[in-house]
């Protein structure tokens, strides 16, 4: 799961900064076109309403377990496949949640130190300064 996380992460990150750029939302002037990387993984994995998402879904799934307790095989079984999409699904619900979070205050971050493009680490080749570091503390995220 962590991994298609990641995967996820690395698509909303390239497809949220190009379209950023494609809107005209980092507008200005092309002479002072200031592009940045940033490893996203590393902000989302640390981004308090990624850690939100995953008390309430650690939550949620200790409910279920609980649920669970004094069924007969059986029936247990069929609870626990029903409880499984929900999971799932309850899962993809918090971590776009958390997603989106991360993403908005990103933009607010960039937008206010000047980044015209900020593009994750992931998908450069060759130049933009890495200010992932920058970043993190702007939104006062501890290592």
């Amino acid at each position: 799961m962590i991994k298609n996380f990641k995967i996820l992460c690395f698509c909303l990150a390239a497809v949220f900064f190009i379209a950023a750029g494609a809107t005209g939302v980092c507008a200005g002037d092309d002479d002072k076109m200031e592009i940045v990387s940033i490893n996203t993984s590393r902000i989302l994995e640390k981004h308090p309403a990624f850690k939100e998402a995953q008390q309430k879904f650690q939550g949620e799934m200790q409910e279920m377990e609980q649920q669970l307790q004094g069924m007969g095989q059986e029936e247990q079984q069929m609870a626990q496949q029903m409880m499984q999409q929900q999971l799932q699904q309850r899962g993809q619900e918090l971590q776009q949640n958390a997603v989106d979070a991360a993403r908005k205050d990103i933009a607010k971050i960039a937008g206010e130190k000047g980044y015209h493009y900020v593009i994750d680490v992931n998908a450069l080749i060759v130049g933009g300064k890495d200010v992932t570091e920058e970043i993190m503390e702007a939104m006062d995220i501890q290592e």
